[in-house]
């Protein structure tokens, strides 16, 4: 089928020149991370890590890399964006990332609504910072920090202070460490900065020393940086306040900007690439828990909901069932094929599962958006429902 002159013509559009530029940023930087990820596994003999690797390529690829056009919300309103139609889901993976980011965005904004504030409560940015400990590696420092949040949490203080919140952890590489701390966006009585960060730095200390380390707090009062900030309407000239959706934005940041990857010691990268398990770094609490379980199972259409970029999430499709279900053994994970199979055969059958998936994904997000014009890096064009018939009239017409 012919694109329309006016198809082409839109495709060339400012707005869509705009998610085109961040579609090719995340294929550049996630094939960078790859890069350095297989170096890396090749030189420790890490099969998992290469396959890691191989995974975060193809998910990268220009052919999976798409744009889009008249996408729409739940409210009918038009936007474009960017995604992937099969995803690897590696943490290392700047489009995965992105997808993380945005699922996180939109649980934080259901459990925001569903917890209004009590007599004598306000909302608060919370920083919990977690001192520099140079020769420890990332996932060691995700642990130390994810235990230090345990302990905290069940301590009376946080209890009689803290009703509810979400929480994000991030990290930066400085050439000291990693600079890794939690953001909380908390619905709090009032919370005593000395007393806070008393009760964080004893935290700490407990939790890195269950791992053998005895550390320090270079700083003036020999304790733990802590931050509170008052949540405010409307952005205010003291550094004491910040608006929601500014507190929103750092506590949603989720692990570290894609090019953060680039710096992170080659190691570490095999590190994260191997663990099956990574630490939570998102976390709903409190009151906010009860709501934000409930939107989870509840939400059957994980695509795209805000005019920020997405991945279109994985679609659910249930049929009526005329017989009991026969139970079915689970098909081997990718994780667990890089690990059975030989090189070639590992590559060949990689190639065909993404080959799969991206049928499978550009067809349902035609149906789910029907007036949507899908473009990947590669320059294959895909029609939503309406759209296509729409381009067969014009031609039939012509």
């Amino acid at each position: 089928m012919s694109v329309s002159s006016r198809t082409i013509q839109n495709l060339h559009s400012p707005a869509s020149r705009a998610v085109q530029s961040i579609a090719r940023n995340r294929s550049r930087r996630g094939v960078e991370v790859a890069d350095r990820l297989a170096v890396a596994a090749l030189a420790c003999g890490s099969k998992l890590a290469l396959g890691v690797a191989d995974m975060m390529r193809e998910c990268s690829s220009p052919a999976n890399v798409w744009t889009a056009q008249d996408l729409h919300n739940g409210d009918g309103e038009l936007f474009d964006g960017v995604g992937t139609y099969s995803s690897c889901g590696a943490r290392l993976c700047p489009s995965c990332s992105a997808a993380l980011r945005r699922r996180a965005r939109r649980r934080a904004r259901v459990a925001l609504d569903s917890c209004p504030l009590l007599t004598g409560e306000h909302a608060r940015l919370v920083t919990l910072t977690m001192p520099t400990v140079a020769d420890a590696s990332l996932l060691e420092t995700m642990h130390a920090i994810e235990r230090a949040w345990s302990l905290l949490r069940k301590r009376k203080f946080w209890r009689e202070s803290v009703r509810a919140g979400i929480k994000g952890v991030e990290f930066t590489v400085t050439s000291l460490g990693y600079n890794t701390h939690i953001h909380i966006l908390a619905v709090s009585r009032w919370i005593a900065h000395a007393g806070l960060r008393s009760e964080w730095t004893h935290c700490v200390r407990v939790a890195w020393r269950e791992r053998g380390r005895e550390i320090a707090f270079n700083t003036p009062s020999g304790e733990a940086i802590v931050d509170v900030r008052l949540v405010r309407a409307k952005a205010g000239a003291s550094h004491a306040s910040i608006t929601q959706e500014s507190a929103l934005q750092e506590v949603l940041k989720y692990v570290c900007k894609p090019d953060a990857w680039l710096n992170v010691p080659e190691s570490h990268l095999v590190e994260v690439a191997e663990v099956e398990r990574f630490p939570r770094l998102f976390e709903v609490f409190g009151a906010m828990r009860a709501s934000h379980e409930t939107e989870r199972a509840s939400d059957a259409d994980t695509s795209l909901d805000t005019p920020s970029i997405s991945d279109g999430g994985q679609l659910m499709i249930s049929f009526p069932e005329s017989s009991p279900s026969v139970a079915r053994a689970r098909p081997p994970s990718l994780r667990s094929l890089v690990l059975t199979c030989d090189r070639p055969a590992w590559l060949k059958k990689l190639a065909h599962h993404f080959a799969n998936r991206r049928a499978y994904r550009r067809g349902a997000l035609c149906a789910r958006y029907p007036y949507a014009i899908f473009q990947t890096l590669a320059g294959d064009v895909s029609f939503g429902v309406a759209c296509r018939y729409t381009s067969i009239e014009r031609e039939n017409n012509l």
